[in-house]
């Protein structure tokens, strides 16, 4: 590999477009190579705009290209499986979005396709990849609050129905895969098992239909993990923004906002002991290029934390959550 991972992005997407490559361009070990999309008009101006050196007409074609280290799947859920085995199969690289897959068995299909061609699948929970998070590992490593028991996570906004290029948003796709839960919910679920270093063993939810959509438009769900441990996620695209997660423990409770997408602002931690209250503030991260980085370093290292298999372990059990919302009946 040469000394800067070269990347080509399957899509161009907002995320690609006002995150991911800015982020790639901000961080120190990685660049970006090459964008496809099925329009090549559209891949020409995605690429003039970024000033991208390579444009391509469809997604096979950027695969073709043996300059390519890595790709970035930025395409809708429904897209993953499909183009992340494809890219495997080409000899590169993959990081997907999150989640990887609406089901266990479509994620382990991925990861089965990526290990057969000795290539690395990441998960791109950046999020993970964000100082703070760091600083509340330490935190509870240090016991400032008590053996963590019990995590709450939100993540929510007010969607626009519409996508900037006309149509409707893909979080609201049915066909292809959108819901709160997939796009924003999954943030919480991961963070609960980041807290608690285990799977959970039982799950329930609600979720509310949007009949317009056929998606859920908010998502509730709790999980138990192996020792008791509790933890209450909620998604929506139905309420003012939220972007928060609570660690409780017998000592203490940890909070921080903003969580999964602090972007340009600094974070906060706030820390509760009795009648303790501080609070710590992390300096801005680029979450994205820190993200792009770990996965050059990654590939060169010739090993990934979290694996592959973390995702595949993250689609298992959003598809319980799922059916535990369309099963559920509470009693009234």
């Amino acid at each position: 590999m040469p000394a800067r991972l070269r990347w080509g992005i399957l899509s161009t997407a907002r995320i690609a477009q006002t995150l991911f490559v800015p982020g790639v361009r901000a961080g120190a070990e990685t660049e970006v190579l090459a964008v496809g999309s099925r329009s090549i008009e559209a891949a020409r101006a995605f690429a003039r705009e970024l000033q991208i050196p390579r444009a391509y007409g469809s997604y096979d074609a950027l695969l073709e290209n043996e300059d390519v280290d890595a790709v970035y799947v930025a395409l809708p859920n429904s897209l993953h499986a499909e183009w992340t085995i494809r890219a495997a199969n080409a000899g590169k690289h993959v990081l997907c979005e999150k989640p990887l897959a609406r089901t266990a068995a479509d994620a382990e299909r991925m990861a089965a396709a990526c290990r057969a061609a000795g290539v690395l699948l990441m998960e791109a929970f950046m999020w993970r990849h964000h100082p703070q998070h760091a600083r509340v590992r330490e935190l509870l490593n240090d016991g400032a609050i008590g053996e963590p028991s019990f995590v709450r996570a939100s993540f929510g906004y007010v969607i626009n129905p519409a996508r900037e290029a006309g149509g409707l948003n893909v979080r609201l796709d049915e066909a292809l895969e959108g819901g709160s839960l997939m796009d924003v919910g999954c943030y919480s679920v991961n963070v609960s098992r980041w807290v608690f270093g285990s799977e959970p063993v039982a799950v329930a939810a609600q979720q509310r239909i949007d009949p317009k959509y056929g998606v859920e438009v908010s998502f509730g769900g709790v999980l138990r993990f192996p020792e008791g441990q509790l933890a209450m996620i909620d998604s929506s695209f139905v309420h003012t923004p939220v972007n928060r997660y609570e660690i409780a423990g017998p000592e203490g409770r940890i909070v921080v906002e903003p969580a999964f997408r602090p972007d340009d602002s600094p974070a906060h931690i706030e820390i509760y002991r009795g009648s303790n209250h501080s609070v710590e503030t992390i300096p801005p991260s680029n979450q994205f290029a820190n993200e792009a980085d770990h996965f050059a370093r990654s590939i060169r290292a010739g090993t990934l934390l979290p694996p592959a298999e973390n995702g595949v372990a993250q689609a298992r059990i959003l598809e319980f959550l799922y059916s535990a919302a369309r099963t559920s009946t509470p009693a009234l």
